[in-house]
């Protein structure tokens, strides 16, 4: 009796151990809006889609010839950075640096804002608006 009673409290513990607000907002997918640059200018975007869920990320571009190239990897949010690294092979891509750009096949993102319908993150000194689709 005293060992399903101690799996019990284990449980109803564990049932309160979850994702963050952070986290909950965060999953889902979000349409990449524009680019701000630190000149001032902004570039607006409307083909690329960052999908976030439960570690795994997600890129889908809608590319000129109406066509769609999904790139895939993990994701991981800490504080207010969320690091994503795609899967081995993506920056081969042909459409790699036109509709994702990073230096490598990693991204450290800083996160300025983050809401049920609005994120905006930063990569250096540029950054990203989204909203929630």
């Amino acid at each position: 009796m005293k060992i399903v009673l101690k799996f019990l409290i284990v449980m109803v513990c564990l049932s309160f151990v979850g994702c963050s607000d952070d986290e909950k907002r965060l999953e889902g997918k979000w349409q990449l809006r524009y680019y701000e640059f630190p000149d001032g200018n902004i570039q607006k975007v409307d083909s690329v889609f960052y999908n976030f869920q439960k570690g795994t990320f997600s890129a889908i571009c809608l590319t000129a010839d109406n066509e769609y190239e999904t790139f895939f990897g993990n994701y991981s949010l800490h504080s207010d950075k969320i690091s994503i690294i795609l899967l081995d092979g993506y920056t081969e891509n042909k459409y790699y640096e036109r509709y994702l750009g990073w230096p490598d096949e990693r991204c450290l993102f800083e996160v300025i804002e983050l809401s049920s319908d609005k994120m905006c993150l930063q990569n250096g000194d540029t950054l990203c608006l989204f909203r929630k689709y």
